[in-house]
């Protein structure tokens, strides 16, 4: 499927909950990605050295559909130039079987992949919706 020319909007970025110790950007919803990445910069500046505070957010697009996931602030993210809108299509291109991690194998990914779509019948091809027809934000 191509990508449609006109994308669904975002409505809004909502961070959640974190392990943050800057606990500012918590429960104001961003209308933007570049709202919510700038957010994303101010805690990975606070962030530990070594390791990441746990960070969970959810988006929601104009039309209603929502993705809910977690992202690991880290400190080398303050030079990432949009480690949420990276994390986000990462994580929806695995859903959708369209990326790998090369530690993993052909046969896991689809192993996991028969196991998510027993769990939650469908979700691939929404993870392949949201990718080619959705507001991402800025990194491809």
């Amino acid at each position: 499927m191509g990508k449609p020319t006109v994308m669904v909007p975002l409505k809004n970025i909502l961070l959640r909950w974190t392990e943050s110790s800057d606990q500012s950007r918590l429960k104001r919803p961003f209308p933007t990605w570049a709202d919510a990445e700038d957010a994303i910069h101010a805690m990975a500046k606070v962030a530990p050295e070594r390791g990441y505070d746990k960070t969970g957010f959810s988006i929601e697009w104009a039309d209603g559909e929502r993705y809910d996931a977690r992202l690991d602030v880290t400190r080398s993210m303050t030079a990432a130039p949009a480690p949420l809108s990276r994390c986000v299509r990462r994580a929806l291109a695995f859903i959708a079987g369209r990326w790998r991690p090369d530690r993993m194998t052909d046969g896991q990914q689809r192993e996991f992949l028969a196991e998510g779509e027993k769990l939650s019948p469908g979700r691939a091809a929404w993870a392949g919706k949201i990718l080619d027809g959705y507001d991402l934000g800025g990194v491809s």
